[in-house]
């Protein structure tokens, strides 16, 4: 395996390309003329073939068309899955509901709910795998429950047609300019380890920059977001790849992992410094203080020590997986198993607009039995579906509703002035050319691609591509007033039905950061469910942190918010590991026991006063720990004193801060986001 993981990044490294190759103009005009390739030969097999409707495999080749291969075969690889779970569930609603109009709309609306749902559960293109089941009910669902007799035949053509984009695009992906996913992965996460080390020692020095540690703080985050991301996508590209998987996502972690220790000492030694403001000079070094302020001492000098062995560690660790990595060896440890966060609240808000959606435009329909109220269903479900996940989805579905009467003008030219002109299959593709080269452009392009998308998938929705073309002004008009519907009422609900505004991101990322609290208090390997409890918190503030980009106050208190979560999970995983390896006074396990179950109850429902009390009992468990060091001389005994007193007294002063993080009375300084 040695030669093979040493090779990989060489294999597939783009360095060896001109440098023009990788100019943005050039990537975008190359991957233009893959799609634009891709969806002729779909459209012409289609027509080939004799299937009943064409332009789903055309529209199939620009919904799963990406600029790098691995995203186009991950894509596809979800699509597939999805489509099938929700044709068979088109199935059984069809022949089941068909006849009763109203039970088949609330059962589709109830399906739809359910996968938003588990979408908002997962990342990635598995989300997009649950979003498909759910809208591909709508769009083929409807359509069969119209004309029961001819479902089935409906079903599999569906299937095949999409079925053929998919493998259209992914064939001319892989075989024409292919651009490769992992060498940018690979760069990446290079990349990420360097700043991760460099981060670590800015954010521990008291003379630097707040401002620039601010910055490189937000950018880990966004690069840690962008690569988790991309690891799903990439396992797909080739052989090589899959065993780059393991190494690539072991030196994520240990990075992060430095990123997070390096953050929660830092905030240690600002919250464990001697507070002598407003205390008169000659009373700070009184008789009366001298005992406290030598206990003071103490703990701190152990609260450093241990944060300063628990750098080293990550930082050796970090450097140990780089250096597998490099001569091609396995990671020295392995993975860490551990689910991201999911938020049952929005989730179940997000299935809920999107069953809103469906049953508002389906009692339009029905009440004015609109020939095009099907489409206007089907344009609410996927919008509220697939939009929801964005940042800002109500802006986003406004930005989309302007793209649409903005391609109307290209999209009428092409359906009625230039494919009237058409007598075969080749001059077609030329009529199509200059909409669709122009549509792929935009797609490649990192801000405006999805209104790209939205404007090709625009054109195949209300044009009618088959071997026998007709021209229907009217039922054009119809189609697009359909969409301009289905995104109105997705609008109004994305700015009406509780709207996840920054302060309502800021307020769930915060109640999630104290809820996975209790995964490393109850879990049975401490050391495991910290650090992972860690992926899952950068994870999520990475999320959290696209939502509130347009508040600057709201995304440096989620930083302070994270750095006290990071800060009660490791001094939690302290406490506990302080009891793994020996044995103690049974007082000192009974008052361990009773500070973990009030803790556990705190972060299920966080309050000020439960925080407080928390700190209360954390503090005098320390002061046993520290009095039970002096006593003991054993040294197994001195070093899990040792631990439980370090880990209490942290403890405590993390929860004091929570407490004032709820009360709103933390400040923030420039250096410290804590």
């Amino acid at each position: 395996m040695r030669a093979v993981v040493s090779t990989a990044p060489q294999s597939g490294s783009q360095s060896e390309k001109p440098d023009w190759l990788h100019h943005a103009t050039v990537v975008g005009l190359t991957f233009a003329l893959k799609t634009y390739v891709a969806s002729m030969l779909a459209l012409y097999i289609a027509f080939w073939l004799g299937l009943d409707d064409p332009r789903w495999s055309f529209l199939t080749v620009f919904v799963v068309a990406q600029p790098d291969s691995g995203l186009v075969l991950a894509k596809s690889f979800y699509r597939i899955l999805g489509t099938i779970a929700g044709l068979l569930v088109t199935v059984g609603l069809v022949f089941a509901l068909a006849q009763y109009g109203e039970l088949f709309v609330a059962a589709l609306a109830i399906w739809i709910c359910f996968c938003n749902f588990a979408a908002r559960a997962v990342r990635n293109f598995t989300s997009y795998g649950f979003q498909l089941a759910g809208y591909t009910v709508a769009i083929v669902g409807i359509p069969a429950a119209l004309e029961p007799n001819g479902a089935y035949p409906l079903v599999v053509a569906r299937f095949t047609e999409i079925l053929l984009g998919i493998v259209c695009a992914a064939l001319v992906s892989r075989l024409f300019f292919v651009q490769e996913l992992s060498p940018k992965l690979v760069e990446l996460v290079r990349a990420l380890t360097r700043r991760a080390d460099r981060f670590a020692a800015a954010v521990l020095d008291p003379n630097a920059d707040g401002i620039h540690i601010a910055k490189e703080r937000a950018e880990l985050t966004e690069n840690y977001g962008a690569i988790l991301s991309m690891q799903p996508s990439a396992y797909f590209e080739s052989a090589e790849t899959r065993i780059l998987d393991q190494p690539l996502r072991r030196l994520t972690q240990d990075a992060e992992e430095l990123c997070a220790t390096a953050e929660v000492a830092a905030s240690h030694r600002a919250a464990l410094e001697p507070d002598t403001q407003g205390i008169p000079v000659d009373l700070q070094n009184s008789e009366a203080r001298r005992p406290a302020t030598e206990k003071t001492a103490i703990i701190t000098t152990l609260v450093r020590a241990a944060d300063e062995s628990d750098i080293s560690l990550a930082r050796a660790r970090l450097r140990a997986s780089m250096a597998a990595f490099d001569r091609g060896d396995k990671p020295p440890e392995p993975n860490i198993a551990g689910r991201l966060w999911s938020d049952p609240i929005s989730a179940a808000l997000t299935g809920i607009r999107s069953a809103l959606a469906v049953g508002i435009t389906s009692a339009f329909w029905f009440a004015t039995a609109w020939p095009s109220g099907p489409a206007a269903v089907v344009v609410a479900a996927v919008a509220c579906s697939l939009l929801a996940s964005m940042e800002q989805p109500d802006k986003v579905t406004m930005a989309a509703a302007g793209t649409v009467l903005i391609a109307t003008v290209p999209v009428f030219a092409t359906q009625f002035y230039l494919l009237p002109l058409t007598v075969d299959f080749p001059s077609m593709a030329v009529a199509l050319a200059p909409l669709t080269l122009t549509c792929g452009f935009i797609i490649a392009q990192p801000r405006v691609g999805p209104l790209g998308l939205l404007s090709a998938v625009y054109f195949a929705f209300v044009s009618n591509i088959d071997n026998v073309m007709t021209y229907d002004a009217a039922a054009f008009l119809n189609s697009s007033l359909a969409i301009l519907l289905g995104l109105a009422v997705a609008v109004v609900l994305f700015a009406t039905f509780f709207p996840e505004t920054p302060t309502y991101a800021r307020r769930r990322f915060h109640r999630q950061l104290f809820a996975h609290l209790g995964d490393v208090i109850n879990a049975s390997h401490t050391s495991l469910a910290l650090r992972s409890y860690q992926r899952a918190l950068y994870e999520q503030l990475g999320t959290t942190l696209a939502r509130v980009k347009d508040d600057p106050k709201a995304a440096v208190e989620c930083f302070r918010n994270a750095v006290t979560g990071l800060s009660l999970a490791q001094s939690i995983g302290r406490l506990r590991s302080s009891f793994e390896a020996t044995v103690v006074a049974s007082g000192i396990v009974a008052e361990r026991s009773r500070l973990l179950a009030l803790l556990s109850q705190a972060v299920r429902a966080p309050s000020s006063w439960k925080f407080s009390k928390a700190a209360q009992e954390a503090h005098r468990l320390g002061r046993c720990g520290l009095a039970a060091v002096r006593r003991s001389t054993e040294a197994r005994e001195i070093d899990a004193m040792t631990m439980l007193t370090v880990g209490s007294e942290t403890l405590a002063s993390t929860l004091m801060r929570g407490s004032a993080l709820s009360q709103g009375k933390q400040k923030c300084t420039p250096n410290s986001i804590s």
